[in-house]
């Protein structure tokens, strides 16, 4: 099953690649730690986690090549 390209950005992030886009996507949140982004995107409705897709995806291209590669891996 393909894991939903948030879900796979935030999995990378949680390697401890990129911290840069890391502390954008805990402002995004509103969280402290990429645990508690999981924890809240997957207790979010279909509207807000469509939110978070968003500006997720937004930050997650400022990412170099490796961390793409990585997600692309991951989401696969």
């Amino acid at each position: 099953m393909k894991t939903p390209r948030t879900k796979a950005i935030l999995k990378v992030l949680q390697r401890g690649r990129e911290e840069k886009v890391a502390r954008d996507v805990l402002r995004i949140f509103g969280a402290s730690s990429l645990e508690e982004c999981v924890a809240t995107y997957e207790a979010v409705g279909a509207a807000e986690r469509a939110s978070l897709d968003e500006g997720v995806e937004r930050v997650a291209a400022k990412g170099n090549a490796a961390f793409q590669l990585s997600v692309d891996s991951e989401s696969a």
